[in-house]
């Protein structure tokens, strides 16, 4: 058989009889995704054709592959560095194109260019550390003290601007949680919907309609968003409503942020200032809702409610400024960045530790150089700091390491 070059054959029963056809490609090693030679068979999509050609395999010898083999051989064979692998996870469980085509570039190694010249850096101010303390007396032409240090500062400041890119990249990966809140019959239950530009909450008249949490996902601009619609806050001796404030108020703490809903189309009621008071310190926007209506809230009224909170003004029933009000919620979360779409962006809990320690290191090494420390004591920093940056690409990666990371791909892949 040729390398990749599909074969047409047949898929056979323990009998022998021919059940469907199916391609078959073969990969010679190191031109396959492992960097190995590979096999592909090509099915129809039957689980019950996959399930017979793999007990086939399995009674010929063949095992089946552990959760993310594929790519940890892929890695271990240097196909791909240890961030291009996480990104392969990243995009298999990627839900919105905009994840995926963020996993895309990591996964094609953007990560390890924007490394690359840093840690080229910091070899070159180990080289000129060590050759001071080696060779002292060869006179060799060493950076100033100084000058290394700010060099070092410079490097700082880039790992510092990723560093900062992680909250960004963390709510791009995982999504956010947004919890609706607002006293009963404001219409939380109708802006829910409009956010999911579909029914999925129960609206009517009466107040205290929704007693339990109501959740479901949506995306806005590509971020994965996860919407809890929750029961109107207001003191009740109803039993059934109690506890579903109380998970109300469960819902507002584990919240991202908050959509905190009142309706203009009345006066302004005591819950409403209460609510407001228990939300004091927490990541709000003020939903001024049903701006279809007349309105009983004067603007100072509306500016001074809404205090140093983002607030707009809303029709959850006609769908009056939905559009807005998303792109307030990816502005709120994001800040300025909301926009940009440039740059590094460091999508992963591990990567961005390894920063912060790079990081560290480096002002302490820094320190140790201004402060007239021995070179011993900097090129101990420098040494670590390039070690955690390695351990971001596989460089200094431990067996630990690799099956907490691979433990959480698909079956095979």
């Amino acid at each position: 058989m040729l390398p990749r070059q599909a074969v047409l054959g047949y898929l056979l029963d323990p009998s022998g009889n021919k059940l469907d056809e199916a391609l078959v490609t073969f990969f010679l090693a190191p031109h396959s995704y492992t960097g190995e030679d590979v096999v592909e068979f090509s099915l129809h999509g039957s689980p019950v054709l996959v399930t017979t050609l793999l007990d086939g395999l399995c009674s010929q010898g063949a095992r089946l592959a552990e959760p993310g083999e594929f790519t940890l051989r892929a890695f271990l064979n240097q196909r791909m560095d240890l961030s291009q692998a996480e990104a392969v996870a990243d995009i298999i469980e990627s839900t919105t194109l905009y994840q995926v085509q963020v996993a895309a570039r990591q996964r094609s190694g953007e990560m390890s260019r924007k490394l690359t010249p840093v840690k080229e850096h910091l070899m070159d101010a180990i080289v000129q550390l060590e050759s001071a303390v080696e060779f002292v007396e060869e006179d060799l032409p060493v950076d100033t003290r100084e000058v290394l240090a700010l060099k070092l500062e410079r490097i700082c400041r880039e790992l510092a601007g990723w560093v900062v890119s992680f909250r960004r990249g963390r709510i791009i990966r995982d999504g956010f949680r947004i919890a609706i809140i607002g006293r009963p019959n404001v219409g939380k239950s109708s802006l829910f919907n409009a956010l999911l530009s579909r029914e999925r909450s129960i609206v009517t008249e009466v107040p205290g309609t929704t007693r339990d949490l109501v959740s479901d996902c949506t995306h806005i601009n590509g971020i994965p968003v996860h919407l809890v619609d929750t029961a109107g806050v207001r003191t009740s001796v109803d039993k059934v409503e109690q506890l579903g404030v109380g998970r109300s108020l469960q819902a507002m703490a584990d919240a991202d942020a908050i959509l905190l809903v009142v309706d203009t189309s009345s006066p302004s009621a005591p819950e409403d200032e209460i609510l407001k008071k228990q939300l004091e310190g927490l990541s709000c926007i003020v939903v001024m809702n049903k701006s279809d209506l007349a309105a009983r809230w004067q603007t100072e009224e509306k500016t001074r409610y809404a205090g140093i909170w983002p607030w707009i003004e809303v029709s959850a029933k006609t769908g009056a400024q939905i559009d807005t009000l998303q792109t307030l919620i990816l502005r709120h979360m994001f800040g300025e960045a909301s926009a940009s779409r440039d740059g590094i962006l460091v999508t992963h809990l591990r990567h961005c530790q390894c920063l912060e320690a790079a990081q560290r290191d480096l002002e302490s090494a820094c320190r140790s150089l201004r402060d007239g420390l021995s070179e011993e004591f900097a090129l101990f920093d420098l040494r670590r700091a390039l070690q955690e940056l390695g351990a971001i690409t596989g460089e200094t990666s431990v067996d630990d390491l690799l099956g907490a990371i691979f433990s959480r791909f698909c079956i095979g892949k």
